[in-house]
């Protein structure tokens, strides 16, 4: 009897999945090959055209994925063998080792311990870590990782360092730990190996990789984040000051014969809002090098409408050159609506580049014996308006594993996946809710009260310390608190401790909407 689903991928599209295939009665094996699950998701600032905070959407979804009791997650795991067929696969997992175990506590003392300095691939390596590290803040597994092949205790040469472990508290440092051969037997497969990005250096004329202040729009992205490296502040890497001129520039490598020459959908929008959003931190010049705006979902033109309302200039070309000029860059470009070939000066320019299959999806596609399309995703057929079946049966794909797309489409189809997925199970279980133990709500009321500032997304519009101030003299409140992300496994763990502790049997959690985020503190 087959109960069971292997996803494979942990971004927003396998996460969905996953949880709709457990709260479905379903057991799911969720194979990441990073050390934590989130993807491309977790490193945004906000999402279009709502501009709510990225990660506040996904973090409680990753909170329940690695509380669910019918989701296996397996990180820093690839899978390696795949036989049999729809119903009954048996599938070989390799999941290699942490090196840190889940008694970690996140206390983070073995980070300043460790003299191993490394850019962090999470910043798009703008920021650094450490070589045991987390990779973000609301990171779902949070025990820390080590970075093995650049750690001073790499075998042979054990024990050259180990100061993490003369840091670490509760012992969890363990660098006997082995990689592992897990061997599952499961009904169905769904791929979500999510999308990679354009290597902009491809394209020497537009001089990424030869003057700091050319950005990746993923790279500005992390500045936007009020965890990233600049924590929320955008500043131009060549000497820390704000810009006041900023170029986009759109289509880097895809719609280009000598690349991709397909449209990778939502640099449009993704560039509309990066726009909007330096319009909101006071840029005052900001323009948009374009061939065509594609804003066609539901609320996108209003956007696209909203953005020339606020200033952002728009200019229909494709442009040719970008070349620092020593107090600036350069941009060379032809005005495709007079004729005129024009040069402007710019403080920064940022590179809009496409979206691109996985270099390790092919292995993968081999792995499960799979087709790829031309364009190097998975190959899939459409059936009752659904494109994610592959060409073997049982193995279905979903989200950015099938070409480029926004996040609300990559939900919709994990959906869709996880609906064929069950139709190959033999047996399922509904998942009843437990309780860990009970709290006695009568009596006189012990309030604990937690205000989460978000960043700049809650902070920026709320005086945080103002109302931690007023709170406390509220009668009955016995315990107030600040932090960072409420709704993060770290931080719902944490008032999980205090109502313990602190004996309360009311709380108040002032956080992101009630309409996303109530049912995680709910649970918690």
């Amino acid at each position: 009897m087959s109960n069971s689903v292997l996803v494979i991928g942990g971004g927003i599209a396998g996460v969905q999945a996953a949880l709709d295939l457990a709260n479905a009665g379903a057991h799911v094996y969720l194979v990441e090959n990073s050390p934590v699950i989130g993807g491309k998701m977790a490193a945004l600032d906000k999402n279009f055209p709502t501009m709510d905070c990225s990660i506040c959407i996904e973090a409680p979804k990753l909170s329940e994925v690695m509380q669910h009791r019918h989701i296996t997650v397996l990180t820093l795991s690839e899978v390696v063998e795949v036989e049999g067929e729809a119903g009954n696969f048996k599938v070989k997992v390799l999941e290699n080792p942490r090196f840190v175990t889940d008694e970690c506590t996140r206390c983070g003392d073995c980070v300043p311990a460790c003299p191993v300095i490394l850019k962090n691939e999470f910043d798009v390596g703008m920021g650094a870590r450490k070589a045991i590290y987390l990779p973000f803040d609301q990171a779902e597994p949070g025990n820390y990782v080590i970075d093995i092949k650049n750690c001073l205790n790499d075998p042979p040469n054990f024990i050259p360092c180990n100061r993490c472990v003369e840091a670490c508290g509760p012992k969890c440092i363990d660098f006997n730990m082995k990689p592992k051969i897990h061997e599952l037997k499961v009904g169905s497969i769904i791929v979500a190996t999510g999308i990679e990005l354009f290597d902009a250096t491809q394209i020497p004329e537009y001089s990424y990789g030869r003057h700091p202040d050319i950005l990746t729009a993923m790279e500005l992205e992390r500045l936007l984040q009020s965890s990233g490296p600049s924590r929320g502040e955008v500043i131009k890497p060549s000497n820390k000051e704000h810009p006041h001129k900023v170029a986009f520039i759109l289509c880097v490598g895809s719609r280009d014969r000598r690349f991709y020459n397909f449209c990778s959908r939502v640099c449009c929008m993704y560039t509309i809002k990066q726009a909007l959003q330096l319009v909101d931190h006071g840029i005052p010049d900001v323009t948009v090098f374009y061939m065509d705006i594609r804003a066609y979902g539901k609320g996108f033109d209003e956007m696209f409408e909203r953005a020339k309302r606020s200033g952002v200039r728009f200019v229909r070309s494709r442009p040719g050159r970008v070349i620092p000029n020593g107090s600036g860059l350069d941009v060379i470009y032809e005005d495709t609506l007079t004729g005129e070939v024009k040069c402007e000066s710019f403080d920064m320019v940022v590179l809009a580049t496409a979206l691109t299959p996985p270099d390790s999806l092919s292995k993968l596609a081999q792995t499960l014996g799979i087709e790829l399309a031309e364009d190097g995703f998975v190959k899939v057929w459409e059936i009752e308006g659904n494109n994610i079946i592959t060409t073997r049966k049982g193995i279905y794909a979903c989200g950015g594993a099938t070409g480029p797309k926004d996040i609300p489409d990559s939900i919709t189809e994990a959906s869709a996946a996880a609906a064929y997925a069950l139709s190959h199970l033999t047996s399922r279980e509904l998942a009843i809710e437990e309780f860990e133990e009970q709290i006695d709500a009568s009596g006189e009321p012990r309030v604990g009260v937690f205000v989460c500032h978000c960043g700049s997304n809650i902070a920026g519009v709320v005086d945080i310390k103002k109302v931690l101030e007023n709170v406390k003299k509220i009668q009955y409140v016995v315990h107030v608190d600040e932090q960072r992300f409420s709704c993060s496994g770290a931080g719902t763990r944490y008032i999980e401790n205090v109502i313990r502790e602190k004996k309360l049997n009311r709380v108040v959690v002032a956080a992101c909407s009630p309409k996303t985020h109530s049912p995680v503190f709910m649970r918690t």
